[in-house]
């Protein structure tokens, strides 16, 4: 395994696969809430984007005689798609995402690893473009659980829901209309955490990026003489991406200030889309802005880098 396939979050010599496996163990909580909210249906659509995306992976690798790596990283971007996804999605369309991310996104751009964009949100963004789809009616937790028509022929397009008139504890539990698995936000802090004590994901990365979003949303609701930053943070699915999307072993090359730059980038880009976006394009478009902003300056730091050093050898 070459270095660019390791993981920067740790250093061993399996960095990949025990990154991944971390990543998987901590989503195990929000597949089993999907699971109790929104029955078989969820189970099948997680479980299909996982072999889909590892499938296609395993594929594409073998075409291009490149190192397969471990089968834990496709399984985990295969069930990041999935649990973006609302619980009512066909499995066409979920198929279309999982393949735009392995085959496009991943493959073109040099492979696992090389990629200056996060596959998953990619992938989700696609199908969010060419299957537009109402999400802001989902299905409602709780019900229909062994319902699987919608797997072949979508959702029946339930109404709206005003989330404004759900108790602060069924925010907190994640029980409102949501995609999958973003919608607990206990579930979504303690798999962070566990990232954390497995030392995949460096504490001060979700704490730069909640931390300046939540301020930049205060300043917001002081000027506006509202109160809304509570809400925003258990309904919007910003946990999500603060544990699984914006820190992936694929764009965060390295830690360091180019690190901090993204999590402060990402809030920012964020906190101006609230204005004008909400669902999946909140959560997955400042992430791929802020992939391709960073990896210039990670390239650009790497060049003023090797500029000082050659000089400093020039010298001596």
């Amino acid at each position: 395994m070459t270095d660019r396939v390791k993981a920067p979050f740790i250093h061993t010599e399996n960095n990949d696969a025990y990154s991944a496996a971390a990543h998987l163990v901590s989503l195990v909580p929000a597949v089993a809430v999907g699971v109790v909210f929104y029955g078989l249906r969820a189970l099948i659509l997680i479980a299909f984007c996982s072999l889909l995306f590892a499938m296609s992976d395993d594929v594409c690798s073998r075409i291009r005689k490149m190192s397969r790596g471990s089968i834990l990283n496709p399984l985990y971007n295969g069930a990041v798609i999935a649990l973006l996804l609302p619980p009512d999605t066909p499995i066409y369309i979920a198929a279309s995402g999982v393949l735009f991310a392995s085959v496009v996104i991943r493959q073109l751009s040099g492979g696992r690893g090389s990629s200056f964009l996060n596959a998953a949100c990619a992938g989700r963004l696609f199908i969010r473009i060419v299957f537009p789809m109402n999400e802001a009616a989902l299905a409602l937790p709780g019900g229909d659980r062994v319902m699987l028509r919608s797997l072949i022929f979508g959702a029946y397009s339930p109404e709206p829901v005003d989330l404004s008139q759900y108790y602060f504890s069924e925010l907190v539990a994640g029980r409102f209309p949501s995609f999958i698995g973003t919608s607990c936000a206990v579930i979504l802090l303690a798999g962070m955490i566990y990232l954390i004590s497995k030392k995949v994901l460096k504490p001060y990365l979700p704490a730069c990026y909640l931390g300046m979003l939540t301020l930049l949303l205060l300043i917001k609701d002081i000027y506006l003489g509202t109160a809304q930053t509570g809400y925003f943070l258990f309904t919007s699915g910003i946990l999500f991406t603060a544990a699984y999307l914006l820190f992936d072993d694929d764009t965060v090359k390295s830690f360091g200030p180019v690190s901090v730059i993204q999590a402060f980038l990402c809030a920012a880009l964020t906190f101006l889309a609230s204005f004008k976006m909400t669902g999946i394009d909140l959560l997955v478009i400042p992430v791929l802005i802020t992939g391709i902003l960073t990896d210039v300056l990670d390239f650009s730091d790497k060049v003023i880098k090797a500029s000082a050093e050659d000089v400093t050898d020039a010298e001596s």
